[in-house]
């Protein structure tokens, strides 16, 4: 398995949910892949890239083909796919191993430039998920048949998300996000990392550390940021389809 690797260009994007009946972003997803690719960047799906827990089944069957034919054709082409494993399609790890077009892990470390940044999905910061696993399993399952009866719920939760966390905003600096991300982010740090990357949260933001820089990279469901890695500098952007990357 690949933990550790070295590049000096590329990019990072996370929570796709391809199969989702929220997400209905495949052409996007493919078009910013083949993007990527043409411009020579390496490309990591940090986490929940697929959606089984709350799937669609003819959405996946639909999505997902052409989803690994796109990063079948960026490997050929010479660039590195990785995919650090979500909650939400860790039962897939083995069955996209297996696919051989991507190096599947849990986590990266990137050596870039002169820094060293850590990619995690995340999940396991998240409070509820660690406390009450059973609990937060039924609950994701529940959520499926609501998004099936009526996707736009999912944008109601995320606002009201955002409402409930202006409170504690100073704590993280990224609205909706729980505190535990930003003490993981400066614990990772302080081990040496010069920024540290996540996920699961839905919620994109750049927060300076004492010791580096914490970088969400939000949720496609939702928009369409991603990180850029560049020579050890890590962003925060927005990718737009008919233009080159804006911050």
């Amino acid at each position: 398995m690949i933990t550790s690797i070295q590049s000096n260009r590329m990019v990072v994007i996370s929570d796709l949910h391809l199969g989702n009946p929220f997400s209905q972003i495949r052409r996007q997803v493919i078009a910013f892949l083949r993007w990527a690719a043409k411009n020579k960047y390496d490309i990591c799906i940090n986490g929940d890239g697929l959606e089984i827990a709350q799937a669609s089944f003819r959405k996946i069957a639909v999505e997902v083909p052409e989803f690994l034919r796109a990063l079948g054709e960026i490997q050929r082409q010479g660039q590195n796919v990785y995919y650090v494993t979500g909650n939400h399609d860790i039962v897939l790890e083995h069955f996209l191993e297996d696919w051989g077009v991507m190096k599947v892990t849990p986590f990266l470390n990137v050596d870039s430039g002169t820094s060293r940044i850590r990619i995690e999905h995340g999940h396991i910061y998240d409070p509820f998920f660690v406390k009450y696993p059973v609990m937060y399993e039924v609950l994701t399952h529940f959520a499926g048949y609501l998004l099936k009866l009526h996707p736009a719920l999912y944008k109601l939760w995320i606002g009201f998300e955002k409402w409930k966390s202006k409170i504690r905003a100073k704590r993280t600096g990224i609205v909706g996000e729980p505190p535990s991300y930003f003490e993981a982010a400066t614990e990772l740090s302080r081990r040496g990392f010069d920024a540290i990357i996540f996920g699961h949260t839905h919620h994109p933001g750049v927060k300076v550390l004492e010791h580096g820089l914490y970088i969400n990279s939000g949720s496609w469901m939702l928009s369409n940021h991603y990180v850029n890695i560049e020579n050890g500098k890590a962003e925060l952007r927005n990718w737009e389809p008919t233009s080159t990357a804006i911050t």
